[in-house]
């Protein structure tokens, strides 16, 4: 299984995002209120832990067949 490189790119991007709107919490009680801004931050919070986890996984997986001396440091993908 290979993936197109674009779509760690897109991922990683989107996660960069997510990233900053966490950084922006302080911001968010100004704006909404503390009610608000600890339901916005924990939702945050939850889709910056998937986005990553999810973009992790797809980085174990290499693009092309590893070359066997480094085949055993990718748990998944295309096997030599």
């Amino acid at each position: 299984m290979t993936i197109d490189p674009r779509v760690g790119m897109w991922i990683s991007i989107i996660a960069a995002l997510v990233s900053a709107l966490l950084l922006c919490g302080a911001e968010f009680t100004t704006i909404f209120g503390e009610g608000n801004t600890d339901k916005i931050l924990a939702a945050l919070g939850i889709v910056n832990a998937i986005i990553n986890g999810v973009n992790a996984v797809l980085h174990a997986i290499p693009a092309q067949t590893p070359a066997p001396a480094t085949a055993h440091q990718f748990l998944l993908g295309p096997k030599p």
